[in-house]
């Protein structure tokens, strides 16, 4: 079906009472550049989030709000940072100049060898695609003086809805759930939890070099409901970059999810072997995140801990032709929804500016992600890939929205070619080993298909939890049978971009978790590990 027509009546502006501070700021770029060869950058985050929770008992909120700033000085051979969130104007310039203090105090290492960087002018910025949704918010004449805004789309302004809007559909979506659970055939006492959740977060951020002074504001959106009945469990969850809209139910995932959560009461347990499996969007992009995402971040390459880069240099083939993952974090239409995907924005903590990247094109891998320091070491380009956990954390290089480009067969065709096997739609977390390339896919339950149809019949895991998808990841990758449409359901040419990306997070080093999405299309595997 062709993509939703936006009725945003606005965007999200830059909050006036943090223009003092940006003045500020830009202020005090010169004295991180106190010497010719030296790279200064600023960036100042202010994230507020709250989140809502409603059950069958009770109602809680949490809500809280981060601000600080980091200053950077780059020598040509080492990265400094130093962040505070003490950000009252007439301490900053000491701040600044203490730590430049600090840099110049430092001696350089015997056999060090320097490598300068120069940040890259506007006309530079825009020699390359970029969507429409970055570019049409330029101003005419650009130059590093002029300060660019970039808002995030919306229709429905969740700042407009107070606590006991939020609390009330929530209270409203709980006993939507309690009422259609009895219609499934639960009784009371049987549906032994009902939980719904929403957060709001809204981001605001700046960045100033000598080249550019930036600024975003993202609305970010989340919905999940969650389902038990006794060790049972289901979910749905949706969300993403805009408004209220982004989190609005179309009627059937709750009916849906009881009706899982019923036949899970009474599912068989797979017994461990090789399937031919149809993975649903979700899940897909849940093998896009383990399988080559996490493996081409260049941090990772760059300490010589993902195999991926031995790999990307070699030329060895690591999938077949239906093996292309991209990473994209400019993705403001969803699946052709009205909304941005869950990982997108203008710009990363670096000030680069978003766009798509193939890291792995029919088998073969390319150039991975990178942020400001992996690009220098590895010699290969900027990707707008550098994202920290907060203004108090590390820059790492990060995922963004991960997943499968899309292939020309329907949900349908895809079903036909499956035959007998497991249709999977709902995921349960995943590991990768980025060294020794061995992957793990959760999956929370299967569907039983004999001949191309569902039977009614699902499946657990052995254990009676979660299935685990296990293997070798170039041998999942030349497992790939055929990929769908984004639009999956329609006949002829797709409407939508870009595939569907799901609302997710992503830890890295045990640590250091960020906002994620990852998906695709339906990806059938033959013959995969489950167990």
């Amino acid at each position: 079906m062709p993509p939703e027509t936006s009725t945003f009546a606005q965007r999200a502006t830059f909050s006036t009472n943090l223009n003092p501070l940006r003045h500020k700021l830009s202020e005090l770029l010169p004295i991180l550049e106190a010497q010719s060869e030296w790279y200064g950058s600023i960036f100042l985050e202010r994230k507020s989030s709250k989140n809502f929770s409603a059950n069958l008992k009770q109602t809680q909120l949490s809500d809280q709000t981060s601000m600080g700033v980091v200053f950077r000085i780059y020598d040509g051979y080492t990265l400094f940072e130093e962040a505070t969130d003490d950000l009252e104007i007439s301490k900053l310039e000491i701040f600044v100049q203490s730590f430049v203090k600090r840099i110049k105090a430092r001696p350089i290492l015997p056999g060090t060898t320097k490598t300068p960087y120069s940040p890259p002018s506007w006309k530079e910025r825009l020699s390359v695609p970029l969507e429409n949704e970055i570019t049409s918010q330029l101003p005419k004449n650009l130059s590093p003086q002029i300060p660019v805004h970039f808002g995030i789309r919306f229709s429905s302004d969740p700042r407009q809805l107070d606590a006991k809007d939020y609390f009330d559909n929530l209270r409203k979506l709980v006993l939507q759930c309690k009422t259609q659970a009895a219609e499934e055939g639960f009784t009371p006492e049987e549906l032994t939890y009902v939980v719904a959740r929403t957060n709001f977060t809204q981001e605001e951020s700046i960045f100033i070099d000598r080249e550019t002074n930036m600024s975003q504001t993202l609305y970010r959106l989340s919905l999940s409901i969650t389902t038990m009945a006794g060790s049972d469990r289901t979910f749905c969850r949706i969300g993403g970059l805009g408004g209220t809209e982004a989190i609005q139910l179309d009627g059937s995932e709750i009916k849906t999810m009881l009706k899982d959560l019923k036949a899970l009461r009474s599912a068989d347990r797979i017994t461990p072997g090789k399937y031919r499996v149809l993975f649903g969007p979700v899940l897909t992009g849940v093998l896009a995140h383990e399988a080559f995402g996490h493996s081409q971040e260049a941090d990772t390459c760059a300490r010589g801990r993902s195999k991926a880069w031995e790999l990307h240099k070699s030329g060895q083939i690591v999938g077949n032709q239906h093996a292309t993952i991209l990473n994209n974090p400019a993705i403001f239409e969803n699946a052709g929804k009205s909304f941005g995907a869950w990982g997108s924005y203008f710009f990363d903590e670096e000030g680069w500016l978003s766009r798509e990247q193939v890291l792995l094109d029919q088998g073969k891998l390319l150039p991975p992600m990178t942020n400001l320091t992996s690009a220098i070491r590895l010699k290969i380009p900027r990707t707008a890939n550098g994202k920290r956990e907060s203004w108090a954390n590390g820059v790492y290089t990060r995922q963004t929205n991960t997943y499968f480009s899309a292939g020309n067969k329907m949900l349908a065709e895809l079903m036909t070619g499956l035959g007998s096997g497991f249709l999977a739609l709902h995921p349960a977390g995943g590991m990768e080993d980025p060294k020794g390339m061995g992957i793990q896919v959760g999956i929370s339950f299967v569907y039983e298909v004999e001949g191309g149809k569902l039977t009614g019949r699902v499946f657990k895991g052995p254990a009676g939890g979660d299935i685990q998808m296990t293997g070798y990841t170039p041998d999942i990758l030349n497992s790939i049978v055929d990929k769908s449409k984004v639009d999956f359901d329609t006949p002829g040419p797709d409407y939508a971009k870009y595939p569907f990306n799901d609302v997710g997070g992503c830890g890295k080093y045990h640590k250091e978790f960020v906002f994620a999405g990852c998906g695709g299309p339906y990806v059938l595997l033959d013959r995969v590990i489950l167990g």
